[in-house]
């Protein structure tokens, strides 16, 4: 009969085991929570870089839209209500080859946020992209 777990778990002296992957693997929260602040960041640098434009923009970001065909969608804007939908799964699992770094997977999100916006405006997205690209003004 054992003592205790902490007992069981310090096998021959070497300490306590730790999990496998500790810090290597995010949850799914971590992910979502991480993937909303990405399009929150964006959508205020929006709001903020043109107001004319997007002064009463509105987002949602959300795990996976409706499916209605073979199209798996990952944006959806309303011009009426200058709201944009970003759709988390499909750009984090389709699109690319391959497995990307955080970076990347933050550029694709980036990527949605700025094609919905262009739709609203009926305006080529990398007018916006490249504006962010320049970073903050002095």
């Amino acid at each position: 009969m054992r003592a205790s777990r902490a007992n069981y778990r310090d096998r021959h002296g070497r300490g306590l085991r730790r999990p496998i992957l500790a810090g290597k693997v995010t949850t799914g929260s971590a992910k979502a929570t991480r993937f909303a602040e990405t399009v929150a960041v964006v959508c205020f640098f929006l709001k903020n870089q043109y107001p004319d434009e997007f002064g009463k923009l509105t987002w949602v970001a959300l795990d996976t839209p409706e499916v209605t065909g073979d199209e798996v969608r990952r944006w959806d804007a309303d011009r009426n209500k200058c709201e944009i939908t970003i759709y988390r799964v499909p750009i984090e699992r389709l699109g690319h080859s391959r497995r990307m770094d955080a970076n990347h997977e933050r550029m694709h999100v980036e990527q949605a946020v700025f094609e919905a916006a262009g739709y609203l405006t009926d305006s080529d997205p990398w007018r916006f992209y490249e504006r962010w690209q320049q970073g903050p003004e002095d």
